[in-house]
């Protein structure tokens, strides 16, 4: 890896299938509206076009006389491969993008007359002079080639603290002095970052105990970068108006939604496609368990739409769905019909109740809920309910694992792009381009340590 450059690591699609951090083969679904990007860089006012350099390799080895082709996705519309070259004997080629070209793209490599392979959600913005590296069959990564400072900085992180064991708080309490203490995953890497031999920075951690667009607080100016497990979803991006405000930094930890049930029905809703009128699923409102639970059992369409005749309880009024886009829910959030949404019921007996909870302690009242039978599900990601089964010394089982991969990362100002671009290098450092994750530090909690001490300010 190239020291001194920031990296992003890009989803690599070919024949539908995706390589996961530990070399696990698995369906990957690609959605360009919603978009699945490991990072996004912000965009560079003083400056006109981009500079692409596509290096193509495969089995380790540079393909040469291969042509290289780049798109701009577009929502709806088919790629039009406007840019175009030849790789070189070394693998690589040069292609310049005239105008404004932020934006997210698609990539293309032919040779012989045919596909090789395809990538997409490629973050390309104005004034960028990036390397993207094309490895056919694995995920691409996206280098910036510019300098990025990020020299002795104290930066205010803000973490949502009832996500372990991703990311929580020694102390629950909101008003407890602990409750900036910052545990799990995110914070062993964190601390593994601000070790790292000529790094520079360091955190002051705040815990943040809302959930609800908590991706956004790092736009403001109480927190330089939030995290907690937040998945990296385009529309996360964007505040209520459609204005980025917020970049995430590369993925740093993948995951899988799930249902989380107790062990006497594990046989009973193996997948979602078994889920009933009668069956009360719990979820935390605008989470991606939330709106990806909702897709799969087709209560909202693949834009969030609710299916018409789906009744939903808020707080303050019932409403029914008529099918339009009045009534939507997504991981970013939702329509302000459906703020405080307490119970929703589906309009078809194949379909599930959705019932929310956790709005103050996250969580772990859902997790009570399920143990005491007031749900007979949760829908969450993989890791938490891994570990709660650990917890309930086998009371609960992991049941209807979703083939799609989701990555989490970090948030940081659209202006902090050189900020952002540094922290991804130590990033993907320390998790050796994401080949290190979750299930390489649950076995050893030093690993990040461990890495941080061989960088001795590469």
């Amino acid at each position: 890896m190239l020291r001194g450059f920031g990296s992003v690591v890009v989803l690599g699609v070919i024949a539908g299938m995706m390589w996961h951090c530990g070399g696990e083969r698995v369906m990957m679904e690609v959605d360009e509206q919603v978009g699945q990007p490991l990072g996004k860089l912000a965009v560079q006012d003083n400056a006109s076009g981009a500079v692409v350099v596509a290096s193509v390799r495969q089995d380790d080895a540079p393909v040469s006389g291969a042509m290289v082709a780049f798109a701009r996705s577009i929502a709806g519309q088919a790629a039009e491969y406007a840019w175009s070259g030849m790789t070189d004997e070394d693998g690589r080629v040069r292609l310049e993008i005239a105008g404004d070209a932020t934006g997210y793209y698609q990539a293309r490599v032919s040779q012989d007359g045919s596909v090789i392979g395809l990538w997409s959600s490629i973050p390309i913005n104005i004034g960028d002079e990036v390397m993207v590296n094309l490895p056919v069959g694995e995920r691409a990564s996206v280098t910036r080639m510019s300098p990025s400072a990020c020299a002795d900085r104290v930066l205010n992180f803000g973490f949502f603290a009832f996500f372990a064991p991703v990311s929580s708080s020694v102390d629950p309490d909101p008003d407890a002095a602990e409750f900036n203490t910052h545990v799990g995953y995110e914070a062993d890497l964190l601390t593994a970052l601000e070790a790292m031999d000529g790094a520079g920075l360091s955190f002051s951690r705040y815990g943040i105990a809302v959930w609800p667009n908590i991706w956004l607080l790092s736009a403001g100016a109480e927190y330089d970068i939030v995290g907690g497990g937040i998945t990296i979803l385009d529309s996360r991006t964007r505040d209520e108006m459609g204005n980025q405000v917020v970049t995430f930094t590369s993925g740093h930890i993948a995951f899988r939604q799930s249902l989380l049930v107790r062990a006497e029905d594990g046989v009973r809703w193996v997948s979602h496609d078994d889920l009933t009128s009668e069956v009360r699923v719990g979820a935390l409102a605008s989470t991606t368990g939330e709106a990806r639970l909702l897709e799969l059992v087709g209560l909202v369409n693949a834009d969030g739409v609710l299916a018409a005749g789906v009744r939903v309880e808020t707080k303050t009024d019932t409403v029914v769905a008529d099918g339009s886009a009045e009534y939507f829910i997504t991981a970013a959030g939702a329509s302000p019909n459906l703020a405080g949404r307490q119970h929703l019921f589906p309009p078809v007996d194949t379909m599930p109740q959705v019932i929310y909870l956790g709005d103050e302690t996250g969580e772990v009242e859902l997790l009570d809920a399920l143990a005491s039978g007031r749900i007979d599900a949760l829908a969450r990601g993989e890791i938490g309910n891994r570990d709660a089964v650990h917890a309930s010394g086998g009371a609960f089982v992991v049941t209807a694992l979703d083939a799609a991969v989701e990555y989490g990362g970090f948030t940081l100002g659209v202006d902090d792009a050189d900020l952002a671009a540094c922290i991804d290098d130590k990033i993907n450092y320390l998790t050796d381009d994401q080949r290190i994750g979750y299930g390489e530090w649950r076995q050893d909690p030093l690993i990040f340590m461990t890495r941080a001490r061989m960088w001795q300010g590469q």
